[in-house]
């Protein structure tokens, strides 16, 4: 299950046969109009001329019209890309280079209508082969949110990553200006609440675990240049496109967030995946893109402790769920509109606690990976058919332990000390002092979910280690 492929010998683009597939998911149905109606238009004329041609001359029409169709609906790409239909099939579903695909789960042991989810199903391969696949050798940065305080000269930004005075922010993202051959995106972004100031938008917490991010990734053969970690006014999109990318925080906080995770999400959705994104920070409204960080979006299947699914999904609202956080592996989109084989990390929480604590579970599963080879991390979610799930590179955590600094509260002093949280409902003893020491995931064993303990950091107290390290379950 090792991925030890360098950087130059991966494969995670669309092979031609699932770009041809692909490209006649999403415009077949317009090819297909077109054709007919080009053979009504043929008939009606040749009616008025008094001539008769057999039916299977207008369903030849059909047919040429539609497959030129097909041929002139892709040159806004690239023709090369869709004319598969002289060139060979793929003769294998794995290709050298991908990592191995994680098997699909049945709620019946007939497993009926599993072709059409394997056919229909969103060929991102490090989405589909669990956290595994990001293992081993990569040139990874790591993207944290910046402080508007940093930028000066807002307007020589490519993009409009920060705008002061308003509650959401419509953002058009053109990336074809720097080099990347994508179709425009379009986003709103929730910006946090308070007095939109700059204090309001870098919570140093989220930071904490970033050091234990880079380490993991060094051990598992990663190759870390300097610097690893960029704040997201530092970084374009020609950089993201050249490198492994760990995007830390909630889109609301870290514009590449929301850029990167559209452009995810637009895979999925054209054509629709019949394995869709497991959880996201993004809401449609009214056909728009909503970005925030003040729920998690879920499709999870029988997720334990959590409100059950409906034909829509959970949502996992701040003031209920305040500590979960989001790990979600897949291919990183810029990347590959250049040809190039990269992926992209999204850790983010509700909350500055749910994504500190994500972070520090990313650091967990990776050493935990490095030191067992058969270890592989995934989320079961429900596809388009209700008797098959698919298992994806996508986890939940929540952190269920802190550790609190000194206070002064009224006239008493309280001590260092570690506190255990609850899994539903704000802390009434909350403290900006808290920081993730225990993190907890949501697993799947192909029977019930269950949460687990992912790690656990021994007590910075006196007689305890100097430096906590993260101690691996």
């Amino acid at each position: 299950m090792t991925n030890s492929h360098r950087p130059s010998d991966r494969q995670y683009l669309f092979t031609r046969r699932e770009r041809f597939r692909r490209h006649v998911r999403q415009n077949g149905s317009k090819a297909v109009i077109s054709g007919i109606s080009v053979a009504g238009i043929t008939a009606g004329f040749l009616s008025a001329a008094a001539i008769v041609w057999p039916l299977l001359a207008y369903v030849g029409i059909i047919l040429f019209v539609a497959t030129v169709a097909l041929v002139l609906l892709s040159s806004p790409v690239n023709w090369s890309h869709y004319l598969m239909v002289i060139w060979p099939n793929d003769r294998s579903s794995q290709n050298h280079g991908s990592p191995r695909q994680l098997e699909l789960v049945f709620s019946s042991p007939h497993g009926k209508r599993t072709r059409l989810v394997l056919d229909n199903r969103c060929a991102d391969p490090i989405y589909g082969a669990g956290m595994r696949s990001v293992m081993g050798a990569c040139d990874p940065i790591i993207i944290m949110p910046s402080n508007p305080r940093d930028v000066g000269k807002a307007h020589e930004l490519l993009y409009p990553m920060y705008v002061a005075g308003q509650s959401r922010s419509h953002v058009e993202v053109d990336l074809r200006s720097a080099g990347i051959p994508l179709a425009p995106l379009s986003f709103d972004r929730e910006l946090p609440e308070g007095d939109q100031d700059p204090d309001h938008t870098l919570a140093i917490r989220d930071l904490v675990y970033i050091p234990d991010i880079v380490l993991a990734l060094q051990e598992s053969g990663a190759c870390i240049g300097s610097p690893v970690s960029w704040p997201e006014h530092c970084v374009d999109p020609k950089l993201i496109a050249a490198r492994d990318v760990i995007v830390i925080g909630g889109p609301d906080t870290n514009f590449w967030h929301a850029a990167l995770f559209e452009a995810v999400a637009r895979d999925f959705e054209m054509p629709k995946s019949s394995i869709p994104l497991a959880m996201s920070l993004r809401e449609k409204r009214e056909g728009r893109s909503i970005y925030g960080s003040r729920s998690i979006m879920l499709n999870l299947f029988d997720p334990d402790g959590l409100p059950r699914p409906d034909a829509v999904g959970i949502e996992l609202d701040e003031r209920i769920f305040p500590t979960v956080g989001m790990i979600l592996a897949c291919r990183n989109p810029f990347a590959a509109a250049v040809g190039a084989s990269r992926w992209c990390i999204f850790v983010a929480g509700t909350r500055s606690l749910g994504t500190s604590g994500a972070a520090l579970g990313l650091a967990a599963m990776l050493r935990m990976m490095q030191s067992d080879p058969n270890l592989n991390f995934a989320s079961t979610v429900r596809t388009t058919q209700s008797s098959v799930y698919g298992q994806v590179a996508a986890i939940l955590c929540r952190t269920s332990q802190v550790e609190q600094a000194m206070l002064r509260r009224g006239e008493k002093i309280t001590e260092r000390e570690r506190r255990t949280l609850q899994p539903v409902g704000l802390d009434p003893f909350y403290s900006d002092t808290y920081l993730p020491t225990d993190v907890e995931y949501l697993r799947y064993d192909g029977a019930v979910s269950k949460w687990e303990r992912l790690c656990s950091i021994p007590s910075s107290l006196p007689g305890g280690p100097a430096s906590p390290s993260a101690r691996w379950r």
